[in-house]
């Protein structure tokens, strides 16, 4: 399995995970689609900061890095999937 098809795979259990969590379809607005990223991107950002700054991440560091990639991720493809509907 080559490194897309692994992030691939990953990001479609997170949206697995999530529609579990707040069903499907959800009837978000616009703004609120924007918020859900927004916060979903500043826990990525944290993450980051948490791993790099002043040192080398962790292999926790780096785990919790991509798990919030994921989430990221997920939430935006939750926009395009309802944006298709």
């Amino acid at each position: 399995m080559t490194n897309q098809e692994e992030a691939t795979r990953l990001i479609l259990k997170e949206r697995e995970r999530q529609d579990k969590k707040w069903g499907y379809p959800q009837n978000n607005t616009p703004f609120e689609w924007v918020s859900i990223l927004t916060e979903e991107v500043g826990e990525f950002a944290q993450a980051v900061n948490d791993g790099y700054l002043g040192h080398s991440p962790t292999k926790e560091q780096l785990e919790n890095i991509i798990t919030e990639a994921k989430h990221v991720s997920a939430v935006a493809l939750s926009i395009i999937e309802h944006s298709l509907r």
